[in-house]
């Protein structure tokens, strides 16, 4: 399922934070969304998973704006996470069955359907061993796992990732997009990710959107990203290195 964002303009208190923003996540790819401070990420978001509605253009989950479906056909089609996690004290397999959540009737029962796209999920990130641990007690990138996993419970065909790599070491970093990737390629599901390192993003995104005062600066391939300089005219940064073997990235002076 791909996701379109057409003439998007949105703000708070008249300020303005997006202006015409228009590009497409298409289906089947990990899709960052990128840009520097302030540049209108965590707004768009907020309008595409239904928690700010008085934007103006339009957003589009396979054909049809989000705007006029209801919650329980919006949480059936688009699951997000968030940046910041909390550490309730249940179970990894109890977080992760909270992601049936839209399936579960009224009685709060989970099937045997719903029991395996538990085990499924959580066999799908590796975090079987972690299955009745107590989430408070686990690490940050054990942490980031679970809810990743909770997240694909819910089975939705396109997943919003909002800094899943914030506050990680740089092993636990790319273990965690490696997963995303692979997830993505295993499962057919459309990633949409929010991130600021570009030497990951580079390495292991499809596509990247570029947003810089509220706009859309760039939209095309990692390759397409180098090519036209994007690194340095929105970013000021000078790369170096391969997909292959990974980014570094300095100030470009």
């Amino acid at each position: 399922m791909k996701v379109t964002f057409e003439h998007v303009a949105a703000g708070y208190r008249k300020k303005p934070v997006l202006r015409d923003v228009s590009f497409t996540v298409p289906e089947g790819s990990v899709t960052a969304l990128i840009g520097r401070n302030g540049a209108g990420k965590s707004t768009l978001l907020r309008c595409l998973t239904g928690e700010k509605t008085d934007y103006q253009g339009k957003i589009l989950l396979d054909g049809k704006e989000v705007r006029s479906m209801e919650l329980a056909e919006r949480t059936h089609m688009l699951a997000s996470l968030p940046q910041m996690l909390p550490r309730p004290h249940v179970t990894v397999w109890e977080l992760v069955s909270f992601g049936r959540t839209p399936y579960i009737p009224l009685t709060g029962t989970l099937s045997d359907k719903d029991q395996a796209a538990v085990d499924r999920a959580i066999s799908a990130v590796g975090i079987e061993a972690f299955r009745d641990s107590f989430v408070d007690t686990l690490s940050g990138g054990e942490l980031k796992k679970a809810f990743f996993a909770m997240t694909l419970a819910q089975d939705t065909p396109v997943v919003v990732l909002d800094e899943p790599t914030a506050h990680l070491d740089a092993y636990n970093r790319f273990s965690f997009l490696e997963l995303i990737t692979r997830m993505g390629k295993q499962l057919g599901k459309t990633f949409l990710v929010v991130m600021h390192e570009l030497p990951e993003i580079l390495r292991y995104a499809d596509r990247i959107a570029v947003l810089q005062d509220g706009q859309v600066a760039f939209e095309g391939t990692p390759e397409e990203c180098l090519e036209t300089g994007v690194p340095e005219s929105c970013f000021q940064l000078c790369i170096t290195g391969s997909r292959e073997h990974g980014y570094a990235a300095i100030p470009n002076k």
